[in-house]
């Protein structure tokens, strides 16, 4: 391979020589790598072939359908992208338009009905895909480059520069779409470690700058996971030193085991109850949550909140299995919930006015909220009270009064009550301060669903209405329980009437006098009505 003029790139695709100017006029040399072909392509025609069955079943037509539907998929994802790309609004330039920038993401965000942080996923996928990998992105376009490929490939090249990503570009538009999809991975895979073998990493990815631990979200139900990141020779060094603790821990429970010695990491009793040592991983995660990091003298403060669980009063009694809430956000089974509650010494409930379900306020010149107010606020919000963000509650926000309270003077400015304070992140909250977005409070009469809520208006460009919790036992939710048990125990009336063959105490022929007790008033001279019976309370 030969370099000619500088920002000119020149390899080998396919088995042909191209060349093509890179956007910052560096220059990225490419070994020639082996053509992504295939002397037997699959396409419409032939993909029938590919599948192994019984002679007595037609698949053509299946396959056909299923191909069709596959063309359609993937003219629809490079519409979508199309649509989204403009959204970006060059946010990587230095003198971009931030507040501009929000908006789109606020938007995207409320109009696709996802958080803020999927939203600036679903955007920089679009940029990427439609100025980065225009070549690619085209042939997305005639259906003929299948939409799974184009998705993974905008995953495994999230990393990339600018420049690397017109080199993957210029090198995948020349593969043979009728490749089979391992030959792809394959070839990807090749062309990104090609290009990271190439490159200095700049500090911010160097393995050093990204340790961290991050709490993740899990699909299992009561479950939750914790992800290590850092360089390679640590965690794995961290992992041995874990597994050679865990070992030397299942050693000593044998041990006591067969002695009758006192058993050592049984918080639970569980090996003194089976006879048996815990599994490694169990005594790995032992050791692991249950140890007490050293800080080296350094003062830890305690913690804002409780580590709440929440737990339905049906669920509570056996009655019902309405998933608890961790944190209030993460659901777990309700056996869990169950078992949880079962365990505890202390329950905290949260007081409110009696009429009208309200949180009882403070006084006017009480500018901070007591810790109650802030628990009861964090049961009715889980997240940043902007539509859309999802950061927790209990770890990453601060109080906000929504109408300003006023320190001058208290009485004239709004009130540290619950209905004017919400939890806000601490980077809405800087734009709220800003006058870059503003929350007004809904009540019912006025709300386009009947609730109460804030109605949030960004940037005096569109508002998002967010309407309150309504998990909770607000006035509103009894309100609403009370009528949904009086129509079940209509229900039941008519139902045993029907069964005893007597006459509705609503439908009648025409012409003839309702039945008594249907609400008309009786004939004269005729006996009072025997009484209603009552409908029995609610069950909560």
């Amino acid at each position: 391979m030969t370099m000619t003029d500088p920002g000119i790139h020149q390899g080998v695709l396919g088995g042909a020589d191209f060349f093509e100017p890179l956007p910052s006029g560096d220059v990225v040399v490419l070994e020639p790598l082996l053509p992504a072909r295939t002397k037997t392509p699959v396409n419409r025609e032939n993909a029938s072939r590919h599948v192994q069955v019984s002679p007595t079943i037609e698949v053509d037509e299946l396959v056909h359908t299923t191909w069709d539907q596959g063309v359609h998929e993937a003219r629809e994802l490079a519409r979508s992208l199309l649509l989204l790309a403009p959204k970006w609004e060059a946010r990587h330039l230095p003198d971009a338009d931030r507040d501009r920038v929000r908006v789109a993401d606020l938007a995207v965000a409320t109009a696709l009905r996802c958080t803020i942080d999927a939203a600036q996923r679903r955007i920089r996928d679009a940029h990427r895909a439609v100025d980065l990998l225009p070549h690619v992105h085209a042939l997305l376009e005639t259906g003929a480059f299948p939409a799974s490929w184009f998705t993974e490939l905008l995953s495994r090249t999230s990393g990339l520069t600018d420049d690397e990503m017109a080199v993957v570009d210029l090198t995948v538009r020349f593969w043979d779409v009728g490749i089979a999809p391992e030959q792809f991975t394959r070839s990807l895979s090749s062309v990104i470690a090609r290009l990271l073998s190439r490159r200095e990493l700049p500090p911010h990815l160097a393995p050093e700058n990204r340790r961290r631990v991050e709490l993740l979200p899990d699909d299992t139900p009561g479950i939750a996971r914790i992800e290590v990141q850092g360089p390679a020779h640590e965690v794995v060094s961290f992992a041995r030193r874990l597994d050679a603790s865990a070992r030397a821990v299942q050693r000593a429970q044998r041990h006591a085991l067969e002695d009758g010695s006192p058993i050592p990491w049984d918080p639970e009793g569980e090996v003194l109850a089976t006879g048996m040592p815990l599994s490694l991983g169990h005594i790995r995660y032992l050791l692991t949550t249950l140890t007490t990091p050293d800080t080296q003298g350094v003062h830890v403060p305690a913690e804002r909140f409780r580590l709440g669980v929440l737990v339905p009063m049906m669920t509570m009694l056996g009655q019902d299995d309405t998933p608890g809430m961790l944190d209030g956000r993460i659901p777990i089974p309700a056996d869990m919930a169950r078992d949880i509650a079962a365990g505890q010494s202390d329950w905290v409930r949260i007081l409110t006015d009696p009429s009208s379900g309200e949180f009882l306020q403070l006084p006017a010149d009480r500018y901070r909220p007591t810790q109650s107010m802030l628990e009861h606020l964090c049961d009715r919000m889980t997240t940043c009270g902007l539509p859309g963000c999802t950061r927790p509650a209990t770890t990453a926000t601060e109080a906000d009064h929504i109408v300003e309270y006023d320190h001058e003077d208290p009485a004239s400015g709004g009130t540290t009550s619950v209905d004017n304070l919400h939890m806000l992140c601490w980077q809405h909250h800087a734009m709220k301060t800003e006058g870059l977005i503003d929350p007004v409070r809904i009540e019912p009469e006025d709300s386009p669903s009947g609730r109460r809520g804030t109605l949030w208006d960004v940037a005096d460009r569109f508002r998002v209405f967010l309407e309150d919790n309504s998990d909770m036992a607000t006035a509103e939710t009894v309100a609403d329980l009370e009528g949904a048990w009086d129509q079940l125990c209509d229900a039941r009336a008519k139902h045993r009437r029907a069964r005893d063959g007597l006459p509705s105490l609503t439908d009648h022929p025409p012409g003839a006098d309702p039945p008594s007790g249907s609400g008309s008033p009786p004939p004269a001279g005729s006996p009072p009505p025997s009484p209603r019976a009552p409908s029995p309370p609610p069950p909560f």
